[in-house]
């Protein structure tokens, strides 16, 4: 297991530790439970987020935080082991219900896994576990039952329902803060969440009037500009600061008459009542949004496939994730469609081209009004690689923030083949297949510009009497020889040496990092494996030897100068008797 996942497992057991102590402390006014538990929350979120390998070990440290804190603060102490029991059953049988339902960690982006969640989490399972903790106090204190299981499934249903929202918001990244990343949106959360803390202070600071429907308004302004992130919020710390004033005997709830846990209990159907009214109101405004928002993708989508009929065409949504793949996939790549929708394309590009894709995206994000055209490798199902070309463009929603990437692929591996036989064929020498007198100018004109301090040296060769090979075995064994002496210079160089037929019997060799010392050395490697070799061609079989002359390059010496060093250095060693290598004139 990763140390973030370990890490997150700690970040979930303290959180429950933290809310289970505070609750104990600060809402057990009745005698024997705490009136508002919110410690389940963070377990719920991790069971709905978290990978199955963790779900244990979540249950697990959450039972012991459990423990904690019933032994810590809690004057029922004996109990601990029993209420932790029920506390992680109550998260399992939520979870399950909501599994059993088709709910994840989704589940305030729609009304119908909203009702869910209300129905499972808020009501069944505190109901259910419930049972065993009010049998147990009723045993221990000879509390009633019935009094003891109704506290416990209103307190920690209405718990539950109040800080879920908070602890998945916390654990899914962009899925609830899509409109809190946006630009300026952190300085209007900030203010936003001041003026709800301002209100609901000064509403439950004074006990004089019944001013507990003032908070709604700006929870309804935090709903709206940020949705189910802003509705939970906004209750969550009406929650505390409410709950804070009513158990100090400060409030609004003061005007009620009766103990101070049926006014706390009174608190708690306030915010049942908010809950129901502002998530429900986010989780409508999400949907809308996001339908028209897929309103607008898919004009754009079907737009490109009436243009693009045979290419793949995929919908990225504002985390990368693809959300359409057109059928067309599975012709052209050999992935189901299917398989893709929910995972990252980067997954399917070759690993050197990674980059130029997600900077492609991003760019598409960053400015919507402009296409981003691209290429790249691609991986097929069979494991093969093919070059794609693509056409990006970002989606808006409806207050002009881009929110989704059309893209339209289309395989150019055959096109990218003859680009570069095209480019073969432009740099390298038919024959023998080493660069030709221009592409190896080329190179050291590169070489040149970008490695200008570090020592070089450029040889040139010549087959002796070539022409007498000509005359003598026929063209074919000139061919042969010309062939032969281009695996020589292949068998006895380097890998970075650069070789270059400029014409006829005459080739050249750029010696990246050498000396002129080191590269006379390796030309007389070349000469003494030339001239100790037989060649057969066409019946006849004969030898061959070579002349050279090697330069130094330098970054005082112009090209020509450095070729015409070397071509002196050539013409000496043919004058000396040939089959020679001779260095420049110092």
């Amino acid at each position: 297991m990763m140390r973030r996942d370990r890490l997150v497992i700690a970040t979930v057991a303290i959180a429950y530790f933290l809310c289970a102590a505070s609750a104990i402390a600060l809402t057990r006014l009745s005698g024997h439970i705490a009136l508002m538990w919110m410690a389940n929350a963070p377990l719920i979120a991790a069971l709905l987020t978290r990978p199955a390998r963790e779900r244990p070990l979540h249950v697990v440290a959450c039972f012991a935080a459990s423990i904690a804190a019933s032994l810590a603060l809690s004057p029922m102490a004996l109990l601990a082991p029993i209420f932790a029991i029920a506390n992680v059953a109550e998260s399992l049988i939520a979870w399950l219900l909501l599994r059993r339902m088709g709910a994840d960690a989704r589940v305030f982006l729609s009304l119908g896994t909203l009702g869910a969640f209300v129905a499972s989490a808020g009501i069944v399972a505190p109901l259910v576990a419930g049972l065993l903790p009010a049998v147990a106090v009723w045993l221990h204190l000879g509390v009633d039952p019935w009094t003891v299981w109704m506290s416990w499934g209103i307190g920690h249903g209405l718990g539950t329902l109040i800080c879920t929202p908070i602890a998945l918001i916390a654990m899914t990244g962009p899925l609830y803060r899509e409109r809190a990343l946006q630009p300026g949106a952190p300085a209007r959360f900030a203010a936003v969440g001041m003026l709800i803390v301002a209100v609901t202070g000064l509403c439950f600071a004074q006990t004089r009037l019944p001013l507990m429907f003032v908070p709604i308004l700006p929870l309804i302004i935090a709903t709206m500009a940020f949705r189910v992130a802003g509705a939970a919020l906004g209750i969550f710390v009406i929650a505390v600061i409410g709950a804070g004033f009513t158990a100090l005997g400060t409030g609004p709830a003061e005007l009620i008459s009766g103990t101070p846990a049926f006014r706390l209990q009174f608190f708690q159907f306030y915010l049942a009542v908010l809950f129901l009214t502002a998530v429900p109101f986010a989780t409508m405004i999400t949907r809308n949004q996001r339908l028209t928002s897929a309103i607008a993708a898919s004009e754009a989508r079907y737009r490109l496939i009436a243009d693009h009929v045979s290419d793949v065409v995929l919908t990225l949504g504002p985390t990368g994730l693809v959300e359409f793949a057109s059928p067309s996939l599975r012709e052209v790549t050999g992935h189901a469609p299917e398989t893709l929708i929910g995972h990252s394309p980067v997954d399917l590009v070759f690993e050197l081209d990674r980059e130029i894709v997600d900077a492609a995206y991003h760019a598409a994000i960053a400015d919507p009004d402009k296409t981003q055209r691209f290429e790249f490798r691609g991986i097929t199902a069979s494991g093969g690689v093919r070059w794609f070309e693509s056409t990006a463009r970002a989606v808006r929603d409806d207050d002009g923030t881009a929110q989704s990437v059309v893209t339209v692929l289309r395989e150019v591996s055959q096109h990218k083949a003859r680009e570069a036989d095209l480019m073969r064929q432009a740099t390298t020498d038919p024959m023998t297949g080493v660069l030709n007198r221009r592409a190896f100018q080329d190179r050291i004109d590169l070489y040149r510009s970008t490695s200008a301090d570090r020592p070089a040296a450029l040889a040139l060769f010549d087959l002796d009497h070539f022409k007498r090979v000509n005359d003598s075995h026929g063209h074919d064994a000139g061919d042969a020889a010309l062939l032969h002496f281009a695996d020589v210079l292949r068998a006895n160089l380097r890998v970075e040496d650069v070789i270059g037929r400029l014409g006829g019997e005459e080739f050249a060799v750029l010696f990246p990092g050498l000396a002129t010392s080191g590269a006379h050395a390796a030309c007389e490697r070349i000469r003494q494996s030339l001239q100790d070799a037989r060649i057969h061609a066409g019946g006849a079989t004969f030898t061959i030897t070579v002349s050279a002359g090697v330069a130094p390059i330098r970054a005082d010496l112009s090209s020509d100068e450095v070729f015409r060093i070397a071509d002196a250095a050539l013409y000496r060693a043919k004058s000396r008797g040939r089959n020679r290598s001779e260095r420049a004139a110092a």
